[in-house]
């Protein structure tokens, strides 16, 4: 064992381990205590004692932990709420167990092990990384760590993670098993797909008041009315505010002339492009366009190109160099070169000739005053919304406040939690709705911020509460969705058949062939995947199916018939599906591993039958302040 000794001291998990136990007596500290009657302690297993002292410090850790990582102070009842004190005291029982099992194996550290493991730390290193003697003594006295006390700790650590090296030691998980995960995670699967929309289902006719009155009963809850408000708000937004402001002519004019190229688009050409190996070839080209030899067309055709790849678009002259530039801009219609270009000497083939187009102020001019507006109302918004807020601290009402500011006030009735995101002004504003589905009927609300620099004041004058609809009221919503159960189930029927026929052997196509439907094919999917051509449930279904299985299974239009044509198995033998059989070998050796100390452990504990005293434990947790 006293390998295992050594080995624990030079782990990666010890060493961590032991830095984190280091660092978060440096990090959290332990407050202040009362603890009277110390001496008994809270649990003990065979001489192991955990004792009042330690459960208390450990339990403010974890607290102050848990406050760190929260954000938010956490107090003795919030812990007790969260189990901190009972999953703390059953790693101080399991531990105090291992403890007591290594005395009894006669395991311990040597001080060979135990100055490796300190010496080894980086808390106890100096400026030069090595190991620090004072630096060890002033992190410990820092700690309130007796040096003793510590290093007797750190020992029975050191023994527990020997017990835990050799109980993992050689762990894994059954043979092949890692394989088999990884073939059934990568394995592709195909499917064909006979979609039988409800558009294809034969037409149920009109429904008795019979069975109107039967669905409308079986099915109530589809048919509710929602809660429903009646609200008015004041309504502050650059938007409205905008059309108030008042924009002097020197200022539209100045933006007008600071646009630039904004109100104009230049001239443009509709340019084709074909380049030559060389000049002469494209000289040669060019003359025999010229003489009537040979087309634009025809050239670009004898290259093997298609119009399309020939075809520059409407180009402005500065997308080109100057010289190439000036001789298309210049030049009527028709083939101009040979000229540079980026891929060699080229003819082009001007097209069409699109002139400048100016915007004239006066059609700008509205545009312009928009813009300029809705900027000048946003600061104008924020002052609007202050003076309201104002007034409606005075006790002013909404229609009070709208009269002296001349704000407008909008009323709604029956507006909903899901809001009317096609309303004009905020009316849609997720804002909006959330205040007033917030507010008291009569309440007057504060003021609130919504979007693009709005606000709103919200009063709610009458609640609808939530109810049932009757059945002249969801008269024709029961209707169509009566006649869209009965198509589905005509349809299952049909394919339930088909499904049937395919059971007994017969090919899809066939079967196909006598439903309403075409079929489709999937590309191949993994287990986990499923594309869209898929109704949803059907993978689910066939995921453990053979290749030739098929199910009937809702679609978003009506009802689908699938089948699972083709298995491709997974290729473990090279890249993704070798790397996955590894991974899937990593973690399940060390589940295996984990498992076997987790059962060792629960063992040890049992046999040795650790000792309890509750009212010990509640003087640990009253301690705490």
């Amino acid at each position: 064992m006293l390998h295992l000794l050594r080995r624990a001291a030079k782990t990666w998990a010890f060493r961590i381990l032991f830095g984190v136990l280091v660092v978060s007596f440096a990090v959290w500290g332990v407050g202040d205590l009362d603890l009277g009657g110390a001496g008994t302690p809270v649990a003990s297993v065979g001489e192991e004692k955990v004792t009042v002292e330690d459960f208390a410090n450990g339990l403010a850790r974890e607290m102050q932990s848990v406050s760190r990582q929260t954000g938010q102070p956490v107090d003795r009842a919030q812990a007790e709420a969260m189990g901190l004190p009972q999953s703390l005291l059953g790693r101080m029982v399991r531990d105090a167990a291992l403890n007591e099992e290594a005395r009894r194996l006669g395991l311990s550290a040597d001080d060979h092990a135990l100055r490796e493991a300190i010496v080894e730390s980086p808390s106890f290193h100096g400026l030069d990384g090595t190991f620090d003697e004072e630096q060890y003594r002033f992190v410990l006295d820092r700690l309130g760590f007796r040096i003793d006390r510590f290093e007797d700790d750190l020992r029975k650590s050191l023994a527990r993670d020997a017990i835990a090296r050799g109980v993992r030691g050689g762990a894994a998980a059954a043979p092949g098993m890692a394989a088999s995960l990884a073939a059934y995670g990568l394995e592709r699967r195909v499917y064909a797909v006979v979609d039988l929309p409800l558009s294809e289902a034969p037409d149920p006719g009109a429904p008795a008041d019979a069975d109107l009155a039967a669905w409308h009963e079986a099915h109530a809850d589809a048919y509710r009315w929602p809660e429903r408000r009646d609200a008015a708000w004041l309504e502050i937004s650059p938007e409205t505010l905008a059309e108030t402001v008042e924009i002097p002519e020197e200022r539209l004019r100045a933006a007008y002339d600071a646009a630039g190229e904004r109100f104009s688009t230049p001239a443009r050409r509709a340019v084709d492009r074909l380049v030559f190996p060389d000049e002469a070839s494209a000289r040669a080209a060019l003359d025999a366009i010229s003489s009537g030899e040979s087309s634009f067309e025809a050239e670009v055709e004898k290259r093997g190109l298609a119009p399309a790849d020939v075809d520059e678009g409407e180009v402005a002259q500065d997308d080109y160099d100057a010289q190439t530039g000036e001789a298309l801009f210049s030049a009527d219609l028709g083939v101009v070169g040979p000229l540079p270009s980026s891929l060699g000497p080229a003819l082009y083939n001007v097209r069409a000739a699109i002139p400048a187009r100016v915007t004239p102020f006066e059609q700008a001019r509205e545009t312009l005053r928009g813009e300029i507006a809705r900027e000048q109302a946003r600061d104008l918004s924020h002052q609007r919304a202050e003076e309201a807020a104002d007034l409606l601290a005075s006790g002013e009402t909404l229609e009070t406040i709208a009269e002296e500011t001349g704000l407008p006030l909008r009323r709604e009735t029956g507006l909903t939690r899901e809001g009317m995101a096609e309303a004009p002004g905020l009316m849609g504003a997720p804002e909006l709705i959330e205040e007033v589905f917030a507010a008291e009927p009569g309440e007057e609300r504060d003021l609130v911020e919504a979007y693009g620099g709005a606000y709103v004041l919200v009063r709610v004058d009458e609640v609808t509460p939530a109810a049932p609809m009757t059945l002249e009221e969801a008269r024709d919503r029961v209707a169509a969705d009566w006649a869209d159960a009965q198509r589905r189930e005509a349809l299952s029927e049909l394919a339930e058949a088909a499904l049937a026929r395919l059971e007994a052997g017969e090919p899809l196509d066939a079967v196909a062939a006598d439903l309403p439907g075409a079929v489709s094919r999937t590309q191949p999917v993994r287990r986990d995947q499923t594309p869209a051509d898929l109704p949803e449930t059907a993978a689910e279904t066939l995921s453990r199916a053979e290749a030739g299985a098929a199910a009937v299974v809702p679609s978003p239009g009506g009802v689908a018939l699938v089948q699972l044509v083709e298995v491709i198995p997974a290729d473990l033998a090279q890249g993704q599906g070798a790397e996955l059989v590894e991974r899937w070998r990593e973690a399940l050796d060390q589940s295996v591993a984990d498992d076997l100390y987790v059962y060792y452990a629960a063992a040890v504990q049992e046999r040795l039958a650790p000792q309890y005293n509750p009212q010990a434990m509640d003087r640990a947790i009253n301690s705490i302040r």
